[in-house]
């Protein structure tokens, strides 16, 4: 278990029961605006997706729309209960669950067409992720990975200021208090994750890379196929 994973740990692990709501409010709803620019990338049909770092299963729900299949991965075990129990209230049958990281799945080779991942990047090891990517993807399957960048120019400014608000709010939400004090932090010092996925993918072989900026600089969605 690397820091990374530390990290995640100490901010989720107590927040699985309220993730939804909270996300959409700190969002401003732009989580799901994210997630359907992830979502249009995705073909739908006869597929099988693997939804990395899933929490409690807001993508991973989504993309059961789309294809036949979807593995759901986490860390957080409470949020694996939580992705459960949507996919039984839909009587989706065909989303299963594995409570593991994303740099050692317990997937055979060749298992899936779509691996997708949303606030996993500041996280995890890059190139391991990728490595694993590449070992469970079909050919010309694809990856979709998404996470929060450290906008430039005027809107780091109120970036800033807005995460001085977030600090404010920790008192409301106890449970949330780690990653209201800490997650710009995380933002900062893993800024160059785009780059270093881009740069990763490359040369592991993946062809079509691109990268799609969002919500001025603050988000951004990098897209992938297998060569």
């Amino acid at each position: 278990m690397h820091n990374g994973h530390k990290t995640a740990i100490k901010f989720f692990k107590h927040t699985s029961s309220t993730y939804d709501r909270v996300v959409k409010l700190t969002t401003f709803g732009q989580d799901a605006v994210w997630k359907r620019v992830m979502l249009e990338l995705v073909p739908a049909g006869d597929y099988t997706a693997l939804d990395l770092a899933c929490g409690t299963g807001i993508l991973t729900m989504a993309l059961r729309d789309k294809v036949s299949l979807v593995y759901g991965l986490d860390i957080i075990y409470d949020s694996l209960l939580i992705a459960d129990s949507k996919a039984k209230n839909l009587n989706y049958s065909n989303v299963i669950l594995l409570n593991a990281v994303a740099e050692f799945v317990p997937l055979k080779d060749g298992t899936v067409d779509v691996i997708t991942a949303s606030y996993l990047a500041k996280y995890c090891d890059i190139e391991k992720v990728v490595m694993e990517c590449k070992r469970l993807l079909r050919d010309n399957g694809i990856v979709i990975i998404h996470d929060f960048t450290y906008p430039k120019g005027t809107m780091r400014y109120l970036w800033h200021a807005y995460f001085m608000i977030l600090r404010l709010a920790r008192v409301f939400m106890r449970e949330w208090e780690p990653i209201f004090n800490e997650l710009d932090k995380v933002i900062v010092t893993r800024q160059s994750w785009v780059d270093e996925l881009l740069d990763t993918l490359k040369r592991h072989g993946f062809k079509d890379i691109r990268c799609i900026n969002l919500t001025f600089g603050t988000a951004a969605v990098v897209y992938a196929k297998k060569g």
